[in-house]
This record gives structure tokens, sequence and C-alpha cells, in this order.
């Protein structure tokens, strides 16, 4: 990593930094994950502009802490495992198949790799599942992943990591309305570069993929998460059913940037195919 303070910096850990480097426990891991969910947008702006993502660790860099952006699970945790190494965290990079929304798939696997996560180990030696790019149903908080399928009581709500129906997978769930949901699974072992690259290619180039086919934002402030999808402005407090939405319907191109900049933090240069998703 070019600069951790800088890193620090823009989630707002910098004050802290000296104290941070020095420990490499859970606490400090969810102190980093929650200021860089709170203070980095998840965002695929330059997917619906018809640009590329790159993985390289100079471009992640700079553009989600030198130029102010947000990026996708490829960029979001490509960053935070440049962060957490450079801070003394063993860190696993994982490949994973999402499962939330998607239809059953017991047959056999209907998903590609398509999202990315990582395994952390702390000095002490415990395990966890840390994710900041998986936007609206992610945990802020680190997962343990050593403790069987405990439920884990955390700030977006119950998760716990099962073992998948899929031979040598395990499965991250929420708990919601009643039933565990399956959220995406992963194999134990280190996603290789050139995997990651592929699947990063295909998230931002496939005509079909998700972040090809729409445009979508989202960040943590205060209790509330905020997203934007393609026109819909969403702002949910809360979870389960005690959650509390409200909705606004974006319907020209100076709202849409309004927004970007404002609540989502993101300074974008072009904005050339930015407003493609809104109506015409």
């Amino acid at each position: 990593m070019k600069s951790l303070d800088n890193y620090l910096s823009r989630i707002g850990l910098l004050s802290s930094s000296q104290e941070l480097k020095g420990n490499i426990d859970r606490a400090t891991l969810a102190l980093v994950m929650e200021g860089q969910s709170r203070s980095i947008a998840f965002e695929n702006f330059d997917v619906v502009m018809n640009k590329t993502i790159s993985m390289t660790q100079y471009d992640v860099e700079k553009k989600l802490v030198d130029d102010l952006r947000g990026g996708y699970c490829w960029e979001q945790n490509t960053l935070l495992q440049m962060a957490l190494e450079e801070m003394g965290y063993a860190v696993t990079p994982l490949m994973c198949r999402v499962r939330w929304g998607k239809p059953d798939d017991s047959k056999e696997p209907n998903m590609a790799f398509t999202h990315f996560a990582l395994k952390v180990t702390t000095g002490s030696g415990s395990s966890f599942l840390v994710d900041v790019g998986f936007a609206g149903t992610n945990s802020m908080e680190p997962i343990g992943i050593d403790i069987g399928q405990v439920p884990q009581e955390l700030p977006e709500g119950r998760f716990r990591v099962a073992p998948s129906k899929h031979k040598d997978f395990y499965i991250l769930e929420l708990f919601a309305k009643s039933e565990w949901r399956p959220l995406y699974e992963w194999r134990d072992e280190k996603a290789p570069l050139v995997d990651q690259e592929c699947s990063n290619w295909f998230s931002c180039t496939y005509p079909k993929a998700r972040f090809t086919t729409q445009l979508f934002t989202c960040r943590i402030i205060g209790d509330e998460r905020h997203h934007i999808l393609n026109d819909e402005y969403v702002i949910r407090k809360g979870h389960g059913m005690e959650k509390q939405i409200t909705m606004e319907r974006i319907t020209d191109k100076s709202r849409l940037l309004y927004l970007i900049n404002t609540v989502f933090g993101v300074k974008l240069v072009t904005t050339d195919g930015i407003d493609r998703f809104l109506p015409s």
C-alpha cells in the first residue's frame, strides 16, 4: 500500500493510527471495517459509464483513497486487504458465489464466482469472514468462521456460517423473515489473483452481469443504509420487522449527481452516461 496513513485518514481513523497499527485483533479489525463502510461508498458508476475496472493495487488505492471515489466488491475488498496486510493481519482472498435472491441450486451451482470477500486471521489466531463489498446486506463487523454454526448477533442482524449443500463450500446466512437465508458461499482456499481478475472482468463487461445492467450505490450513514438502484433512492433505518423505509424517485440527472456527491460522497470527474438508467 502506498500510504496506510492516507487510507486511515480517508476512513476517519488517522488520529488513532499509532494505536491501530499495533493491535492485530478483532476490535481493531471491526473499527477499520466500520470506517471503510461509512466513508467509502459501494458504487458501480464507472461500469455504468462503460468503463472497465482495474484491480491493480495502485489503481484501486488511487481511485478509492486519492480520488474520493467508491467501488464495488472487487475494489472495496482489494483495498481492505491491502490495508489489513500493511497492519500485520494474515489475509486470504476468497472467491464467492452469490446466493441472495437467486434460484435454487441444489442440482448444481447456477452462479459464477462474482463476489469477493476476505478471510482474516488476527494475532491470536482467530479467523473471521470480512466483507465491506456486499452492499445492502453485509455485516459491518467481522463474522467468526471458526465457531461452528453458532448464530452471531451483529449490528446489521443475526448471521451464521454453515456448511453449504455443495461439497467443501461454506455459506454465510442471514436470519430474515423468520428463516435463515443464504447470502453467498465460498471454499476455504486462497483465490489466485488471475482468477480474481477474470471474475472482475466478467462483472464489469458481461452484458447480462448485475453491474452492467443497473446503477447501484450504497453507504452507511449513522444508523441508516442509503442506496440508489437505477432511479430509486431508498433510506432504510433498522432491519427486520423494525425497519423503516423512505423512498424517492429520481427523475433527472442533476438530482442524481447531487445525491451521488452529497449523500454518497463520491466525486465524479466525468458524468457522461451516468443517467442511462433514469426514465427517458
